[in-house]
């Protein structure tokens, strides 16, 4: 027995590293044009990556791969068997094809068949090359209810670089936001430059905001205006595609530096 305990172990140690080596080529962010989502970060039982289906339901899985399959798995136990059994569900997607830009995946498990409704192949391009240059920034006003120590927030940016802020803030000094009232400030042009890329990538064209009602999180209203259009979303279900635009305004422009305090007469913006 001694003799096969060494091959033994160098097999289970070459599978694990198999199933969970790093896929630089598939790293990244994948979407369809029905808003479907697949997350290609990390591997492994300590990894945490995102699908989303086209009816806007989203959920965190553990990744591995396994030859050609992109094995998104939920692994627990249950206390019907005392916690001592593990459970693994797995929704297993096929690589069809793949480049830098398009990957197309068959969902070959019955848990993958049914998340994205028996479809027979998603379509997906990278995210960073899902860049809309057609987008003319009009204006956008953008609202958060508090949840979880943040303040009320109000931020309004016009495509004269005009920056406002109003705030309500009744928590305790910091938390790390600006005291109640009324800020302004004309944007820079390199942030302004990169708050228009991230709204070109941001596919705000066809971008829906979910339905399900998410307890203490902050209700979320995005309301812009580009090339004489209007695009107003309101929820607390804000899908992954979302969050670099929505972190941008709520890290960037609502932390903005040159921020000063007026008074209320004074703001610049009027939507």
């Amino acid at each position: 027995m001694k003799l096969h305990i060494a091959p033994l172990i160098l097999i289970i140690t070459v599978l694990e590293s198999y199933a969970s080596a790093q896929p630089a080529p598939l790293k990244g962010t994948w979407l369809s044009p029905l808003q479907e989502l697949i997350e290609i970060h990390h591997l492994g039982r300590d990894s945490s990556n995102v699908l989303a289906n086209k009816l806007l339901q989203e959920d965190y899985f553990h990744l591995f791969i396994f030859g050609d399959t992109l094995s998104y798995q939920h692994i627990y136990t249950s206390s019907e068997t005392d916690f001592k059994i593990e459970y693994t569900d797995r929704y297993d997607l096929k690589i069809v094809s793949s480049n830098d830009s398009t990957l197309i995946v068959e969902p070959v498990s019955k848990l993958s068949k049914s998340y994205f409704q028996n479809r027979a192949l998603l379509k997906l391009s990278r995210k960073e090359h899902l860049i809309d240059t057609t987008i003319v920034f009009e204006k956008l006003t953008y609202h958060a209810t508090p949840a979880w120590f943040s303040p009320t927030v109000t931020v309004k940016l016009d495509n004269r670089k005009n920056l406002a802020l109003d705030i309500t803030n009744d928590y305790p000094p910091g938390n790390g936001e600006l005291p109640t009232g009324n800020y302004t400030a004309v944007l820079d042009d390199s942030t302004y430059r990169q708050f228009i890329e991230i709204l070109q990538k941001s596919s705000i064209r066809s971008l829906k905001f979910g339905t399900q009602m998410v307890k203490d999180s902050p209700e979320i209203t995005l309301d812009i205006y580009f090339n004489g259009q209007r695009k107003y979303l309101k929820a607390t279900d804000v899908p992954k595609l979302a969050s670099d635009l929505l972190s941008f305004i709520s890290r960037r422009l609502q932390a903005y530096p040159g921020l000063r305090s007026i008074d209320t007469t004074d703001l610049p913006l009027k939507h």
